[in-house]
């Protein structure tokens, strides 16, 4: 019975959900007003400034999301270009994949503590990857970084710089970072990601925090 089957597994995520422990999720989220939605085969394919053949699309509120992101970090509209991807895995894919197209020949610098998914995009794009330590708060420690940057001084430098680490929270130093690339030679041969699955939405309204903006 298909429809004892589906309440079944509807009380089955209620009980994990009431116990639900490990993960920096707000669970306080009520998506019924979606449902009317569910009717419908919507589908954004395509980039999404520009207009595709499909018109049963939510585009405009793509855009728009992405225009509320812009203004956040202080970007002009016409110096960015995004899309909403389904997860903080392929917001890494398609960020290190951009690297990669830029510096063919490059190495991924990614410190221990970072998403599996840096990782992951390393071996599906068959790049290098160079694990770099990390402090006790978990962030990239740069004197490792330059060691592990000098050891390889004519390959470009493509850096994950994680903005909330998956289990420490911890923010790496983009200026330091930055500062040690040019240290080693680097100037502008180098690629930089920004992974802020956890913590990037919220850093700008961290009163502590430093205006945040690229």
């Amino acid at each position: 019975d298909v429809a004892a089957l589906l309440a079944g597994f509807a009380r089955h995520l209620q009980e994990r959900t009431t116990h639900h422990l490990g993960y920096p999720y707000n669970l306080d989220f009520d998506f019924s007003v979606m449902a009317q939605f569910q009717n419908f085969s919507i589908n954004n394919l395509g980039d999404p400034f520009i207009e595709s053949n499909y018109g049963v699309h939510s585009r405009q509120f793509e855009v728009a999301v992405l225009d509320w992101f812009a203004r956040l970090w202080d970007l002009q509209q016409d110096e960015y270009w995004g899309y909403i991807t389904n997860c903080g895995t392929e917001g890494n894919l398609h960020g290190l994949l951009v690297g990669r197209e830029l510096f063919p020949d490059g190495i991924i610098y990614a410190s221990c503590e970072s998403h599996y998914s840096v990782f992951k995009a390393a071996r599906m794009y068959r790049v290098e990857c160079v694990e770099i330590d990390t402090l006790v708060s978990g962030e990239m420690n740069c004197a490792d970084f330059k060691s592990k940057l000098s050891q390889n001084p004519g390959r470009p430098a493509i850096v994950n710089v994680n903005i909330g680490t998956t289990v420490k929270g911890a923010i790496d130093d983009l200026d330091r970072i930055i500062r040690t690339l040019e240290k080693c030679g680097f100037r502008d041969r180098f690629y930089i990601h920004c992974d802020g699955a956890l913590a990037g939405l919220m850093m700008p309204f961290i009163k502590q925090v430093g205006h945040v903006n690229f």
